[in-house]
């Protein structure tokens, strides 16, 4: 009886503190102090503090879009890349239309060595357009850069290289980026030998000159690359693009010292089978295309030019058209092989399968010139270059 009253004692005294005890504040307010706190602290440039209110509040509400931007950009600015990309994919699945959380989730796997998510959500990023974020437009475009070089997508890669080029961004960085890709050298930067080094900042800075615009520059650089490095594969190539506008008799003498370097050099030998058909100089032209395709089966341009000269040049239609599928299959989003594939499909009578792909190919052009219209728009609102 004793134990049994003093148990109740207990009990009662027990209820009567778990009655007087003050009621937990509401999440909200909860909530909102911590979110206010977390950005006096970001302010106050007190990051510890700031990155562990922003996870309290984070807990709190996992939706907070802007929470995880900050979080995701403290630990970015602190090379805490796990965390950065933790934040950054949660801000992905909650929103996945902002651009910026996509290219910041990829710049951190890329310090992560996560290449391929990397090289995925970069491209993502720079899909949505990075609007006014030129900061990280830049900094997500020479990433972008990098990787497609490393997986030997060479021509994508030189393309965005170029912008730099054009809008008078010459950093060495990106000079060095640009020699990489059109050396076609799969490698990230820090994997360059150092014997390469000063090779590939000549050529970068040739085809810096010449996709600048700035062509005596680059004619200069060209020669002295030639004398400095007369055995260097991809060096003639890269000059006979050079000339291949303002003097094409030159550029197919460089095409042909390039391949007496480098026999199966693709770019070279779908370049002067292009050039030889838009002469209608198929027989001279055949040649290299059929070595093209013989030297690499997975380029869409060997098998583009092939189709189109064995179409054009009535030698074999129906060769001519399967090498112009395989290029729609390896490329579907090239206009050109839907124009050729149109034509080809005209020639054999096949008329559903001709207005297939000229409507194909009309509608590939029309997103082409609004996306070049989009990203002139984007250019002229962004501030001057100082």
């Amino acid at each position: 009886m004793m134990y049994a009253a003093v148990l109740l004692i207990c009990l009662s005294a027990a209820a009567t503190a778990q009655e007087v005890r003050p009621p937990a504040p509401p999440a909200k307010s909860t909530f909102d102090k911590l979110s206010k706190d977390a950005e006096a602290a970001g302010r106050a440039n007190r990051v510890d503090d700031a990155i562990r209110l922003y996870t309290q509040a984070l807990r709190i509400r996992p939706s907070w879009e802007e929470g995880w931007w900050n979080l995701g950009m403290l630990n970015y600015q602190l090379d805490r890349y796990v965390e950065g990309r933790d934040a950054f994919r949660h801000l992905t699945v909650t929103n996945p239309n902002v651009a910026v959380a996509w290219a910041m989730l990829g710049l951190c796997e890329f310090e992560t060595k996560q290449y391929p998510e990397s090289l995925q959500h970069l491209e993502r990023g720079n899909t949505l357009g990075l609007g006014q974020s030129e900061q990280i437009s830049d900094v997500t475009t020479y990433h972008l850069a990098m990787l497609l070089t490393r997986y030997e997508h060479y021509e994508q890669a030189m393309k965005l290289l170029v912008e730099f080029s054009q809008h008078g961004k010459d950093l060495p960085d990106y000079v060095q980026a640009m020699g990489i890709a059109a050396l076609r050298k799969p490698l990230l930067p820090a994997e360059v030998p150092p014997a390469d080094h000063e090779l590939v900042m000549d050529v970068g800075r040739a085809m810096f000159d010449a996709t600048a615009l700035r062509m005596s520059e680059a004619q200069n650089e060209f020669k002295r690359l030639l004398e400095k490095y007369p055995k260097q594969a991809s060096i003639h190539y890269l000059f006979g693009t050079f000339l291949l506008y303002s003097d094409a008799d030159q550029a197919l003498e460089q095409f042909k010292a390039e391949l007496q370097i480098s026999p199966n050099h693709v770019p070279a030998l779908v370049t002067m089978a292009g050039e030889y058909a838009q002469r209608q100089d198929y027989k001279t032209g055949l040649p290299y295309a059929e070595r093209a395709v013989q030297a690499s089966r997975d380029s869409f341009a060997a098998h583009a030019v092939l189709g189109r000269i064995l179409m054009e040049s009535n030698i074999n239609l129906q060769q001519g058209t399967k090498e112009l599928e395989t290029a729609a299959r390896l490329e579907p989003g090239s206009p050109q092989v839907h124009f050729f594939l149109a034509a080809a499909y005209k020639k054999a009578g096949r008329k559903e399968d001709a207005g297939r792909e000229r409507e194909e190919f009309l509608k590939l052009r029309k997103s082409f010139d609004e996306s070049a219209a989009s990203s002139e728009t984007r250019e002229r609102g962004k501030p001057e270059q100082k």
